[in-house]
């Protein structure tokens, strides 16, 4: 019988069950036991006489005597999937913020069903119905991820509504860069909190982009930004602004090539943008910074590709929004009319 057939019965992906057979997954006892049944029963089934009437998916299948699951596999509940998960994600290098909150939220699951599968999982995440969209995409990537570890297909995903990213004005901009100036307190930091809102606003880029850069990442020769392993794990090159280039020179000088630039972890870092923006009374976070970014773009005529490229946007549609936001063509097409 072929592994794909094999897996077809088990009701797992006959990749995850290629990576069990070879040893490089753990085999969950459930489904161990399983595939020896299938195993043995092929085994018996092959050896004893079969008439000329039978077929070979009555040899594959019913010849097996175990019912093909349709869904998926079930799994006992037990904290050793979660624990063994959690390892796979660590040794991917993800942050400790992010597991941790997997950890908490598939926790919750697995403590509230005595069977991982398909069916449980469906309808733990049915229980964040009255959630927000975000929240709910976001527990759905959670089951997804833990489930597939284990062979278990979950093709549920929540649709989040597209809207437009908020407008962020240049009096709103400008007011933040004077909160931070006017800081007595923080004079030793204000130099770098303000060339961060810089890089900011003449890159749009990524909180996390910004935190993970580092001083090797910045060719002050040919004054370019490299960015690595972007969202999606893309990299992509941002010219840097002239504004730019004399204060991250001044900021790296003397430092090591793999030190960050701004000195701080993405979660950090958006702490220090949210105090000043409260401080200065206007509601801004890390990605009014990109949304500003873009909208200046697009209001200056840049082509919108470039834009996307830019941006590290994979679809072109995400950089379309930005094209409603300014609405300046809309207003020209108007005013074709007489």
């Amino acid at each position: 019988m072929s592994l794909r057939k094999q897996a077809i019965i088990l009701g797992i992906t006959p990749s995850y069950l290629s990576m069990l057979v070879n040893g490089k997954r753990k085999w969950p006892d459930a489904l161990r036991h399983r595939y020896e049944e299938l195993v043995n029963s092929v085994v018996n089934t092959t050896s004893s006489e079969q008439g000329p009437q039978a077929t070979h998916t009555d040899t594959v299948v019913g010849g097996s005597g175990l019912e093909p699951l349709t869904s998926a596999m079930c799994l006992n509940s037990s904290p050793d999937l979660l624990f063994s998960y959690l390892s796979h994600l660590e040794s991917r290098g993800l942050s400790k913020q992010y597991t941790e909150k997997i950890d908490e939220y598939i926790g919750k699951y697995l403590r509230a069903f005595k069977e991982v599968s398909f069916q449980s999982a469906e309808t733990f995440l049915h229980r964040s119905v009255h959630l927000m969209p975000r929240t709910r995409a976001r527990y759905s990537t959670y089951l997804r991820g833990f489930l597939g570890y284990y062979g278990i297909q979950f093709d549920i995903r929540v649709k989040i509504p597209r809207s437009l990213p908020p407008y962020i004005s240049e009096a709103e901009i400008r007011k933040l860069y004077q909160t931070i100036r006017d800081k007595e307190t923080h004079k030793e930091s204000c130099f770098r909190d303000l060339t961060l809102m810089d890089t900011a606003v003449m890159t749009g880029m990524r909180r996390g982009e910004l935190a993970n850069l580092r001083i090797r990442d910045l060719s002050f020769e040919t004054n370019r930004i490299f960015v690595r392993k972007g969202k999606g794990d893309r990299d992509r090159v941002i010219p840097m602004h002239p504004k730019l280039q004399d204060n991250l020179n001044i900021l790296c000088e003397g430092g090591k090539p793999d030190e960050r630039v701004f000195q701080m972890l993405p979660r950090s870092l958006g702490m220090k943008f949210h105090v000043w923006a409260k401080k200065a009374g206007v509601p801004l976070h890390t990605h009014s910074f990109r949304h500003y970014f873009a909208t200046k773009l697009v209001e200056k005529g840049a082509n919108i590709r470039v834009v996307q490229e830019l941006l590290g946007h994979s679809s072109l549609s995400t950089t379309q929004v930005y094209l409603s936001l300014t609405a300046n063509h809309l207003e020209e097409a108007i005013g074709l009319l007489d």
